[in-house]
């Protein structure tokens, strides 16, 4: 009921300034484009030194709504807020001439906290908290200049303890490491690890070994970049292949061949925990001259 009333107010807000306001158009990125490259529809409206700018999803729900110095809007300043499609905030955000600079503050999709902090000149700083969407806490310590500084303190799902971090000068100084129960194993453990086919050393080492060019591509000179994104979840295993530009078909038919040619994926690590991972990485398919 809250989320219809909020519509049936910005919809009497906008009769009320119509002479005001303009349609536009975004892309993905939300910049502007033409209405044949847009994603989303958009409405820009003036005010005294400043332009309000607003992006929908297709079925009409605010996607964001932010301050711009310009028309073009290519300065951010002021308040950005960005939305689920439920009608959920998902990232609440200030900038100061289109520098991230002050509160921070993002949702998971269920209405619960996600990351609280401060920015400022977009490096963050002071004390960061992260949530589960459970609202089991994720990670508390500080930043100094947008790096981790003195005792961080990461949980694993069920709130016990992951690892604790000591950092200095940026540098991770000490470590001790956790088990789902709680248990200290000592000092050896995962901090940030992509994920990777098994046995393999990387994702980039196991492309270079094991990706052929496309026999049908190859003989009529079918040449280009294939950039992709791919879901690995915590448990191994691969979920989604998206195309992110416009490539040959049989390009990004080698593509998917290749990765739903992993047998098993060990999933990425953050913390001493295995997590999700949307992974984006680009092939550049060139014959040989």
């Amino acid at each position: 009921m809250r989320y219809f009333l909020l519509l049936t107010c910005l919809s009497f807000f906008y009769d009320g300034i119509a002479q005001d306001s303009t349609d536009c158009y975004f892309n993905d990125q939300f910049q502007l484009t033409s209405k044949r490259n847009a994603t989303y529809n958009g409405k820009l409206i003036k005010q005294e030194n400043h332009w309000e700018a607003y992006a929908y999803f297709p079925n009409g729900s605010i996607l964001f709504h932010g301050f711009y110095k310009d028309k073009k809007l290519t300065t951010k300043d002021g308040m950005l807020t960005i939305y689920f499609p439920n009608g959920v905030k998902n990232v609440v955000s200030n900038f100061k001439d289109d520098n991230m600079d002050g509160i921070f503050t993002r949702w998971h999709a269920n209405g619960n906290m996600s990351d609280s902090g401060v920015i400022h000149d977009n490096l963050k700083e002071g004390l960061w908290k992260t949530w589960y969407a459970t609202t089991i806490p994720e990670s508390e310590g500080k930043y100094l200049n947008g790096s981790p500084d003195g005792i961080w303190h990461w949980y694993h799902s069920n709130g016990k303890p992951a690892t604790i971090e000591t950092y200095k000068n940026g540098k991770l100084n000490d470590l001790s490491c956790f088990d789902t129960l709680g248990n200290n194993t000592g000092s050896n453990c995962r901090i940030d690890k992509k994920p990777c086919p098994e046995g393999a050393r990387s994702f980039d080492q196991f492309v270079t070994d094991n990706l052929v060019y496309p026999d049908q591509a190859f003989k009529k000179g079918i040449e280009g970049t294939v950039k992709f994104e791919f879901n690995i979840t915590k448990e191994g295993r691969l979920t989604r292949i998206n195309f992110l530009n416009e490539s040959n078909s049989l390009l990004q038919d080698e593509v998917v061949k290749f990765l739903k040619s992993v047998p098993k994926w060990e999933p990425a690590v953050s913390h001493n925990r295995n997590i999700d991972y949307l992974y984006t990485y680009t092939i550049p398919f060139y014959v040989d001259q």
